[in-house]
């Protein structure tokens, strides 16, 4: 979604997979020195729809995804990994002090900033950056019988399967997915710069250790060399791929919902179908909004670490239809370090419903097993409570805390 940043493309080749259901060693990489043969070249600047719209208040850094962590060994590496930035200096920040009108204090494109250093990655660590909890992401996905259907597909020597992970942050879905199954393709595409340069870095540092694995070891025959991987910065409303190219769409983390304007979130969801094949499917992990709407928590404050601490704000927006959120991040030896306003659309079922038809993208509920279940009084979308029921810190989860898996394919016939 980042205006300014080039598109970059960014191809690995992923080594074979394990077979044990415990969070996956740090992956094997093999680089791609010609990435041509491997993936279309893309444009070296993606426009933006809002190139020219610029703010004047910084952004937050939120209890959202917009893509995240990779590959971990430890169930506590997430910790690590914040300790690694713990001792970065940041600037100083001028706070707003008590605000009149939260909503005005939000910056039209938000994420920009919220996402555009490691910031994010301390503040919403304990969920973004855990292995175990990625690890049980995934496992949810595999046990929704339309997606198991399209992973195991990718083992079948005729046919290459597609994922696209959108809105994949530091690519920790990503990352995992090639790691459990090497035939797959995968692309990774994300507005956040930082963030997409820091999954390219982490596959990188795998590449050290690719000769550390036998030959022998590989028992993918299509491709021996392991899943390809793709990493490209751009805007998620304008997706640079070609139409009918993806078997599965992922947009994880809860990343849906950020414009100020639903218009935009109908034209996701269309970028989605377009490059989806019939038949496809598409994945929104999204907050649980109703749910939202009447258990938020209007103040509430977290110690990151021994030195960090957030405190946060909520208000429902005047129209009640999304949640209007301030973070003010304090370092012990520095003070305010952040100042920052972030808001997130609420969806209930029957808007989701909504814009899903209009995408041409046909909804799909869910048993408790995760089995196609036809829409009645029992059906629902899949309940993620990685997050709450997972959380070391276990403090201040906001909207991570209760969130969707709302699935859909695209078809001919709604």
């Amino acid at each position: 979604m980042s205006a300014s940043a080039p598109t970059i493309s960014h191809g690995v080749d992923l080594l074979p997979t394990q077979t044990s259901l415990d969070p996956p060693e740090t992956p094997k990489f093999k680089d791609t020195q010609d990435h041509a043969s491997h993936h279309h070249q893309m444009p070296l600047v993606l426009p933006s729809p809002d190139d020219s719209e610029s703010d004047e208040i910084e952004g937050a850094a939120s209890e959202t995804d917009s893509s995240n962590d990779t590959t971990h060994s430890t169930n506590n590496d997430y910790i690590n990994i914040a300790n690694t930035t713990t001792n970065t200096n940041f600037n100083r920040a001028i706070c707003h002090g008590r605000v009149k009108n939260p909503e005005a204090m939000v910056p039209k494109t938000w994420w920009k900033t919220v996402f555009s250093d490691q910031l994010y990655l301390q503040t919403d660590g304990d969920v973004v950056e855990d292995p175990a909890i990625t690890l049980e992401e995934v496992r949810l996905l595999e046990g929704i019988s339309a997606i198991h259907d399209i992973l195991q597909a990718s083992s079948s020597p005729d046919r290459t399967i597609k994922v696209l992970d959108l809105c994949c942050g530091q690519g920790r879905h990503t990352l995992l997915l090639a790691e459990l199954y090497p035939s797959l393709e995968l692309h990774g595409h994300d507005q956040s710069e930082f963030l997409i340069q820091l999954a390219r870095s982490r596959a990188a540092a795998a590449v050290s250790s690719k000769d550390d694995v036998p030959s022998s070891a590989s028992s993918n025959s299509k491709n021996k060399g392991g899943a390809k991987i793709n990493f490209t910065i751009g805007d998620c409303r304008s997706i640079p791929f070609p139409d009918q190219t993806f078997d599965l769409v992922l947009m994880m983390g809860n990343s849906f919902g950020y414009f100020s304007n639903d218009k935009d979130d109908e034209s996701v969801l269309a970028q989605i179908s377009r490059i989806l094949c019939p038949g496809g499917v598409v994945v929104l992990d999204i907050t649980d909004g109703a749910y939202q709407r009447e258990n938020f928590s209007p103040r509430s404050w977290e110690w990151v670490d021994d030195e960090m601490l957030v405190c946060r704000e909520r208000w429902l927006s005047e129209d009640r239809k999304r949640l209007v959120c301030r973070e003010v991040v304090i370092k012990t030896a520095q003070g305010i370090i952040r100042d920052q306003f972030y808001q997130e659309r609420l969806y209930d079922g029957e808007e989701i419903q909504h814009l899903l038809r209009g995408a041409g993208l046909k909804r799909l509920y869910q048993d408790d097993e995760g089995q196609q279940q036809a829409q009645g009084d029992q059906a629902r979308d899949l309940a993620i409570k990685t997050g709450k029921e997972m959380s070391q810190r276990g403090e201040d989860l906001g909207m991570m805390g209760q969130r969707n898996f709302v699935i859909a394919v695209k078809t001919t016939t709604l």
